[in-house]
């Protein structure tokens, strides 16, 4: 009686053994999901104002008033700074003085050539002298109006490097403008990526001041001529920036898009299966495992981008796939999961 219950003993686990052996393997799976995957072109620029200049004075001059203040926003004309205007105007006065004494010269050259007491040589000589007291005048007062500078456009004023009482050279610097919105932003890309770039194509930006932002432009130029030592193209792109937030001068992080895909397909990365050259994934259908060929495009963090070969319902194994094969029964759980 022991030997037989002994044998039963021993076939009964022989039994819970195979029984084991024979139960489906577990896998990992997960379901393919749709995001927005970009080809991009990603190289480094530098931002530049929209326009900039340097105001400078073009008559010299003792600076009498300063009318701004450092780092504010003027409006194009606005008056920034004057100059002693006390020679000026005393010319300005001269010169009319001058041309009403021309004017009454030849007035009176005409009327004695009508009658016949002047020659037609006098009269001439009187119209050149009373053209010649007009543009003096005309010359007195441009050089009065350059006495008073003017913003020659809306913008923002940088720090002023005059102070009352200077005595100005002609192009003497005194206070910078910038345009501040929109920005332009000036890259290059290499001589086999210029096929891929038109005007108009979106950019974005990305720097450490801001981590995790991305600012978005358009492409406004190309440099019809490549450097000929770096074999690469000049771009300028804009960017709007009405907070202000960027500033001119910062070195950037520009991504070029070329093609955008709202709706790629995503899958785990590690459901890829390399065989030779070839990549596959094994997915669950019924309950069972087939085994499909795929291209992928874009890897991202930690995603691949499936381009052919999955239809985006399938369930496609991320962990366990290397103890299956084709036609086998499988119990699935979901990646991650307990």
């Amino acid at each position: 009686m022991m030997v037989r219950r002994s044998v039963w003993l021993l076939f009964g686990a022989l039994a819970s053994l195979s029984a084991v052996a024979q139960e489906a393997p577990l896998v990992e799976v997960a379901e393919p999901q749709r995001a927005l995957v970009r080809d991009e072109l990603v190289t480094f620029g530098s931002l530049r104002s929209d326009e900039s200049v340097m105001i400078r004075p073009e008559v010299e001059g003792r600076v009498a008033s300063l009318h701004f203040r450092e780092g504010e926003t003027v409006k194009g004309g606005e008056l920034l700074i004057s100059l002693d205007d006390a020679i000026a105007r005393a010319e300005l006065a001269q010169a009319r003085a001058n041309l009403d004494l021309a004017e009454k010269s030849y007035e009176r050259a005409k009327m004695l050539y009508s009658r016949g007491a002047s020659n037609a040589q006098a009269q001439d000589e009187s119209m050149s002298q009373e053209q010649a007291a007009r543009a003096s005048l005309a010359l007195a007062q441009a050089r009065l109006d350059k006495t008073q500078i003017r913003a020659p456009y809306d913008g923002t004023l940088g720090l002023r490097q005059v102070s009352v009482g200077d005595y100005l050279s002609a192009g003497q610097d005194m206070v910078n403008l910038e345009v501040l919105d929109p920005l332009k932003v000036d890259f290059r890309i290499p001589q086999k990526a210029v096929s891929q770039v038109s005007l108009g194509q979106p950019v974005e930006l990305s720097l450490d001041t801001y981590p995790g932002e991305r600012f978005r432009g358009e492409i406004i130029a190309l440099n019809p001529r490549l450097d000929e030592i770096g074999r690469s193209q000049a771009i300028r792109a804009q960017i709007p920036n009405k907070e202000h937030r960027l500033k001119p001068g910062q070195f950037v992080k520009v991504s070029v898009i070329l093609a955008e895909r709202p709706q790629a397909l995503l899958i785990p990365e590690e459901a890829v299966m390399p065989v030779g050259q070839q990549l596959f994934v094994n997915v669950v259908v019924d309950g069972k495992v087939e085994r499909r060929q795929i291209k992928i495009g874009q890897r991202l963090r930690g995603k691949a981008e499936v381009r052919e070969g999955l239809q985006g319902n399938e369930q496609v194994i991320t962990a366990g796939w290397q103890k299956v094969s084709p036609g086998l029964e499988v119990r699935t759980v979901a990646r991650g999961g307990a």
